[in-house]
C-alpha cells in the first residue's frame, strides 16, 4: 500500500506539470468532499481530526497567467499573491445510535493582488484584481448505520459562487448543486473502506463521478487516509496532541463573474474555473480538550484556468497559470473522542 501511495503522488505530479486536467477530475470537486463528519461514528482510530467549527487563512505566492490557446500580444498578466479565507461550521440536528443528521454552512473567498495586467483579456484580469470571489454553501449530512460493520452516508450541498455583492445568493445563475452518497464497510477500528458516487450540477456543466474511500492504520503511529481520485494522505501520529499528514489532493473552484466595462454595452459574463493538484504537509496540534490548530504548507501545481463565455458578447479563453508554494493556518473545534461517544449514548 505504501508503494501504491508514492506511485500515485508521482502520477499526480506528472499530470499537474502537463497542465492538462485528466478526465477523472470533474469540475467543482474538492479532495476532501467525503471526509468523516464531526459527531459521526465513521472513521478509524487516530485519524485526522473532524472539525465542527473552523477558521482558515491561506496565502499563495505570486504567479503568471501564461498563454494557452493562442499567443498573447503583450506583457503577460502577473499577480503578487493570492489570499483566501474560509469559515466552516457543522452542527447536529439529530444524534441517535442508528441515525445522525447534521447541518453545515461554509464560506470561502479568495482575492488576487496583481503586479501587472496585460492588454490581452484585460477586463477579466482587472475583475480578478478588483473583486473578492466568494462561495457560500449550505449542506445537509446524513449518517445511517446498517449493522455493526456497514453504514450509509449522504450529503446534499447548495453553493452560490461568484462576484455577487450580497452575503448570500439564491439566484440560479450562481448555483452549484452537489449530491454525494457513500456505502462503507468498517471492518474494525483500524480499517474502513467504501464506494460512492458524487453528482454535481452547476453553471458550467454536470458531472457524475464514482469514488473510493479507504482509511487504514498500519500501527499506532502510521496510517493512510484517502478518497480516490480526490485525495490521498499518509499519516503519522506523534501522540494524542500532534498529528502529521502528507500527500496530494485535487482542488477546483468555479465562479460566475459579471464585467461591466461600459454602461452602453452589454455585460460580459464569464464562468471562471481554476483547478489544481496540491502536494502538502499538515501538522494538527491540540491546545485544549476541544481546541485545535493546524499549519499546512506545500506546492500547488495549476491546471489551465478556464474563462468560459456565458453570452455572445463575451470572448472566452484559457490560460496556463504557473505553480506556486503556499501555506495556510487554521484554528478549529473538535470534540474529544470520549465526549462524542458519551453524546451518542444519550
Amino acid at each position: 500500500m505504501k508503494y501504491h501511495f508514492f506511485i500515485l503522488l508521482l502520477l499526480l505530479g506528472e499530470t499537474a506539470f502537463s497542465q492538462i486536467k485528466p478526465n477523472i477530475f470533474p469540475e467543482d470537486l474538492l479532495g476532501n468532499e467525503i471526509e468523516a463528519q464531526c459527531y459521526c461514528s465513521p472513521g478509524v482510530y487516530n485519524k485526522s481530526r473532524s472539525r465542527g467549527i473552523e477558521l482558515t487563512y491561506g496565502w499563495m505566492n505570486g504567479g503568471t497567467f501564461n498563454e494557452q490557446d493562442f499567443p498573447f500580444t503583450s506583457q503577460l498578466s502577473k499577480y503578487n499573491k493570492l489570499e483566501n479565507l474560509e469559515f466552516k461550521i457543522k452542527a447536529p440536528l439529530v444524534l441517535k445510535d442508528n441515525f445522525k443528521l447534521l447541518v453545515g454552512y461554509q464560506h470561502f473567498s479568495e482575492i488576487f493582488n496583481f503586479q501587472n495586467i496585460g492588454a490581452d483579456f484585460n477586463p477579466a484580469f482587472r475583475e480578478l484584481n478588483k473583486e473578492r470571489l466568494k462561495s457560500n454553501s449550505l449542506s445537509l449530512i446524513v449518517s445511517k448505520p446498517i449493522d455493526d460493520t456497514k453504514y450509509l452516508a449522504f450529503r446534499f450541498k447548495y453553493t452560490s459562487s461568484g462576484d455577487y455583492n450580497s452575503l448570500f445568493s439564491f439566484n440560479n445563475k450562481y448555483a452549484i448543486y452537489k449530491l454525494l452518497g457513500l456505502y462503507a464497510f468498517k471492518l474494525h477500528d483500524g480499517l474502513e473502506w467504501g464506494v460512492g458516487l458524487a453528482v454535481s450540477k452547476s453553471f458550467r456543466r454536470n458531472n457524475i463521478l464514482p469514488f473510493i474511500l479507504f482509511n487504514k492504520n498500519f500501527n499506532k503511529h502510521w496510517g493512510i487516509e484517502s478518497v480516490l481520485p480526490g485525495m490521498i494522505f499518509g499519516r503519522y501520529n506523534f501522540n494524542e496532541k500532534n498529528i502529521f499528514l502528507f500527500g496530494a489532493e485535487y482542488n477546483s473552484e468555479s465562479y460566475r463573474i459579471d464585467i461591466n466595462e461600459d454602461s452602453n454595452l452589454p455585460l460580459m459574463d464569464y464562468a471562471y474555473n481554476h483547478s489544481e493538484v496540491i502536494l502538502s504537509g499538515r501538522l494538527e496540534h491540540r491546545f485544549t480538550s476541544w481546541g485545535w490548530g493546524s499549519i499546512k504548507a506545500g506546492y500547488q501545481f495549476n491546471f489551465s484556468s478556464e474563462f468560459e463565455a456565458k453570452n455572445s458578447f463575451t470572448n472566452e479563453f484559457n490560460t496556463n497559470p504557473t505553480g506556486s508554494p503556499f501555506f495556510n493556518i487554521s484554528v478549529f473545534i473538535s470534540p474529544p473522542k470520549e465526549d462524542v461517544e458519551h453524546t451518542h449514548k444519550k
